[in-house]
């Protein structure tokens, strides 16, 4: 799948602002229990689930086909009549668009099918069907093994977050930020004449947060190379923050009935290093944390805490002008509260299994060897094990501390090697160290300190250990 897909692009951005406003009030008590989502509540419809996965493909197809003209997209049928005699193979398509636009794309099939009241194991199937079909139909590149793994799988998250998004939209009574959140809602609604159903009034917090930064990084390599040390003087950057259902304490066999997601982007002056004019010009950063319970149970561990025991999905994307790494990775999960005379100590462990990740090369991302003539990319694909701690203080003030650590063993494999890319093993950490200081029930200032570290031990190339830290300060408005 190539990187030129604006329309995608476009409802990506939509959609995450229909998150941000999905909810401005909250019900006492939700109007069903979680586990009414375990089964449809309606009949199902297959014809309208399929026919709405086909016609997602139909709009991008087409618009990509018509209207940007792009050259994968001019699909006849001697580039298609014998699809068994395509070879698979890894891309090497922009990093935005493997690990952001493909699994929202297959969030959109997998929405086409929670609409018409699939249960999330066969809106799954319609996900991976619209992904085999895209791959094999509409387009001319070879079919993409990540693709393959990264549309069904992402869309399945990325799907049931909206889909509980736009039922809390439609819920609160913003019914264009229902469609926003879901916009599959377009083709399923006229066909099945009713909106979707579910429960509504369960989102436990929702925050948006603006600020400033300052960062600097450090990078030490062997002769022949020089260590590099990169100063990214200044960037403005927002995000935002959704916890759906409480966390802590939670019991039930349906997928998402809860979940934690975190956005933040941001841009500003580039360190001056990069492989190209715009790495050096100018520093970004678009970074994504999620996890979504599978199924959990509520254990007694004791007067006071409050634990959630389970079968976790992690779903993590970094994208900086420094840096890149993703993971999928479904694994264990502990989350306990502890309540305290002052306040509250909240507590996670995850361990999982990378079914697919990503990892920069450093050398050619920076610029240390030069960028070969024909179509390359910086990034790798792994797979390993990825850790999540998070510990946090909630005093009875209102005040604030927050410290969480992603960590991650990650193999790059030789099967998608690339000529100017190396096999070999990364492990990285990235933390993130905070404390928000509130100055009334909906407005909170806080400072944070976000540290990556990269250790790549390559077969061939020399290994590479990399720094960065980043200090910011930013102000959060609570909206839930």
């Amino acid at each position: 799948m190539n990187c030129k897909k604006p329309a995608a692009v476009v409802l990506a951005l939509i959609a995450a602002a229909g998150i941000l406003c999905a909810a401005e009030t909250r019900a006492e008590e939700p109007a069903f229990p979680s586990d009414t989502l375990s089964e449809p509540r309606g009949k199902k419809n297959y014809l309208v689930a399929v026919g709405g996965m086909t016609a997602v493909n139909l709009v991008i197809g087409g618009w990509n086909r018509f209207v940007s003209r792009s050259g994968w997209a001019q699909v006849y049928w001697d580039d298609i009549k014998e699809p068994w005699n395509r070879t698979i193979k890894f891309d090497r398509d922009w990093y935005w668009t493997n690990f952001v636009l493909h699994p929202y794309q297959g969030g959109l099939y997998y929405l086409a099918a929670r609409n018409a009241n699939l249960n999330f194991f066969e809106s799954l199937l319609v996900s991976a069907a619209g992904s085999f079909m895209w791959e094999y139909f509409f387009e001319t590149n070879s079919p993409s093994t990540n693709d393959l793994v990264y549309t069904p799988v992402g869309g399945f998250v990325t799907g049931e977050m909206l889909y509980r998004l736009g039922l809390e939209a439609s819920g609160a009574g913003k019914s264009v930020l229902g469609y926003v959140a879901n916009p599959v809602r377009l083709i399923t609604d006229p066909l099945l004449r009713r909106a979707p159903e579910g429960p509504s009034g369960m989102l436990h917090s929702l925050s948006v947060r603006a600020g400033f930064s300052l960062a600097f990084a450090n990078t030490w390599l062997k002769t022949p190379y020089d260590n590099c040390f990169e100063l990214f003087p200044a960037s403005a950057g927002a995000g935002f923050s959704a916890v759906y259902s409480d966390p802590y304490g939670h019991d039930s066999n349906t997928p998402y009935s809860q979940f934690e997601l975190d956005i933040q982007g941001g841009a500003g002056i580039g360190s001056g290093e990069g492989a190209d004019s715009t790495e050096e010009k100018i520093m970004y950063e678009i970074n994504i944390f999620s996890n979504g319970m599978i199924v959990s149970r509520n254990p007694d561990w004791g007067a006071g805490r409050e634990t959630t025991v389970g079968i976790v999905m992690e779903y993590d994307f970094m994208w900086h002008s420094f840096m890149e790494f993703s993971s999928l990775a479904p694994g264990f999960a502990i989350k306990q509260r502890i309540q305290k005379n002052s306040g509250a100590i909240e507590w996670q462990t995850h361990l999982a299994g990378i079914i697919m990740g990503t990892s920069d090369f450093y050398y050619l991302r920076r610029g240390i060897i030069p960028k070969p003539d024909y179509v390359s990319c910086d990034y790798g694909y792994t797979t390993g094990a990825e850790l999540v701690q998070k510990w946090a203080f909630r005093h009875e003030n209102g005040l604030l501390f927050d410290w969480t650590l992603h960590g991650y063993a990650m193999y790059k494999y030789e099967a998608q090697k690339q000529d100017c890319d190396d096999t070999g093993w990364e492990f990285l950490a990235f933390s993130q160290a905070s404390v928000e200081l509130p100055l009334s029930r909906s407005v909170s200032l806080g400072v944070s300190d976000e540290l990556y570290i990269k250790q790549s031990v390559y077969d061939e190339f020399e290994n590479v250990l990399s720094v960065l830290n980043a200090v910011k300060l930013y102000a959060r408005l609570i909206l839930l």
